[in-house]
């Protein structure tokens, strides 16, 4: 029998006064994948992100992560449960060094062990390339590395489903190379992820599986070889620069 995934997205809808900012979107991410979620500006991607992660509450539909019901949960009790993200820009403690911030995830966490923490900071260090920054303090740091250590932030309670909003933004090409390579090891070490980027280019080598959204409707799901073929995406979103 195979797995149940680990997230699981059913009949999502979210109303805004008058607006439909998300309509009916369904869609799951498995254990150890990497899953995209792309589309045009105003597409729904950061409000279901938000849906998601307890931010809000959706006015329709079901979402499950790890076989547990969590609409109507806290962000709090939803984090507890596996689940970290992070946002577009960067939400990091600007007056804190790199370190601190990095400890702050641990201090919801009642009774941390002291040699632990250190140990899993120095962890993070090394996997998101900033151990040499380690003392810095996090607002002196280039806007790449403040998103990496924002990614830093989230790993450090061992999630197993991570959010990453629009990660490879304001990075050059190098950047974003190593970002999305980092993303892969991400996986490696078990950690599903369900992301939001517009570098289409970095999606399509990173991801699995690609979910595309347009006026908050899903439009397509498939691989990136799949989702890059379809007619319905590059009239929406992809344009006509793309070779299909």
């Amino acid at each position: 029998m195979a797995a149940e995934p680990l997230l699981q997205v059913a009949g999502l809808g979210k109303r805004f006064a008058g607006l439909v900012a998300v309509d009916d979107v369904s869609f799951t991410a498995d254990r150890g994948e990497i899953v995209g979620l792309i589309g045009p500006n105003g597409a729904g991607k950061t409000t279901t992100f938000n849906l998601v992660s307890g931010r809000f509450a959706p006015s329709s539909g079901r979402i499950r992560l790890d076989g547990i019901d969590i609409v109507g949960l806290r962000p709090d009790r939803i984090v507890a449960l596996g689940l970290a993200r992070t946002f577009q820009g960067t939400r990091i403690f600007p007056g804190l060094s790199v370190e601190e911030n990095l400890r702050i995830p641990l201090l919801a966490r009642a009774g941390a062990d002291e040699r632990a923490a250190a140990e899993r900071v120095r962890e993070v260090l090394a996997f998101v390339g900033l151990a040499a920054l380690r003392d810095s303090i996090g607002g002196s740091l280039a806007y790449a590395h403040q998103s990496l250590l924002g990614i830093g932030m989230a790993l450090m309670r061992r999630p197993a489903l991570l959010l990453l909003d629009e990660p490879f933004a304001g990075m050059n090409p190098a950047e974003t190379r190593a970002a999305a390579a980092m993303v892969r090891r991400i996986r490696a070490e078990g950690i599903s992820v369900l992301l939001v980027e517009h570098d289409v280019a970095a999606v399509m080598e990173t991801c699995d599986r690609i979910v595309v959204l347009n006026q908050g409707r899903k439009i397509a799901e498939g691989t990136p070889g799949e989702i890059h073929r379809d007619p319905a995406v590059i009239e929406a979103y992809l344009g006509a620069d793309v070779d299909a």
